[in-house]
């Protein structure tokens, strides 16, 4: 995946999906240290052919969710807390093309139902760790049973917190990277073997 802002003429090589996101004041053009691990995993855990689900909690420029629709996850759905944010994700949608296959909104992560009609294959986070911390049995609730989750947005001091509170809800480690004071992580539950590809 190439992500790259609307001025760079470099092209992607073949089969590279390519991204034009431009910095604003929405978290997200690819290159923080949770962001890249975030769209590393969006890469590995897409699963040709098959119908997975992504949900991207607390979207920002609305990067994953867009590289989610580009990779062919559906169905794709995006919120933030931030009206802002929703506005720049649905403008960077529109503009690489794929406004129309993500549900995008205004949302909260402490309105997620504990009982979805829906849970996903893959489910983003890239949150505060308080936040990551307080909603957990809401964050958790959204990820399928053969599903993965993706935390990030974590100080290093405060990731084996925020993993040892989602082991205890029955999920285990499978992936992680530490970069500069940031350390980000993938998960699935403890009783599935680990699905990418």
């Amino acid at each position: 995946m190439l992500v790259k802002p609307s001025w760079s003429a470099r092209r992607g090589r073949r089969g590279q999906v390519v991204l034009v996101v431009d910095p604003g004041l929405s978290f997200g053009t690819g290159h923080h240290p949770t962001t890249e691990f975030c769209l590393e995993q969006v890469v590995l855990r897409r699963v040709a052919r098959a119908r997975q689900a992504f949900l991207d909690i607390g979207t920002g420029s609305g990067i994953l969710a867009m590289a989610a629709a580009r990779l062919g996850y559906r169905p794709v759905t995006a919120f933030d807390c931030d009206p802002e944010a929703v506005r720049v994700a649905r403008a960077n949608a529109r503009a690489n093309g794929v406004l129309e296959r993500i549900r995008l909104s205004r949302g909260d992560v402490r309105e997620l139902s504990r009982a979805p009609s829906r849970r996903h294959q893959l489910v983003c986070a890239n949150l505060i760790a308080n936040l990551l911390l307080e909603e957990r049995d809401r964050i958790v609730a959204q990820v399928a049973k053969e599903g993965c989750l993706v935390l990030a947005g974590i100080l290093r001091s405060e990731f084996e917190q925020v993993v040892n509170h989602y082991k205890a809800a029955g999920l285990r480690l499978v992936a992680s990277r530490a970069r500069n004071e940031w350390r980000s992580g993938a998960l699935v539950w403890k009783n599935e073997t680990d699905r990418r590809k």
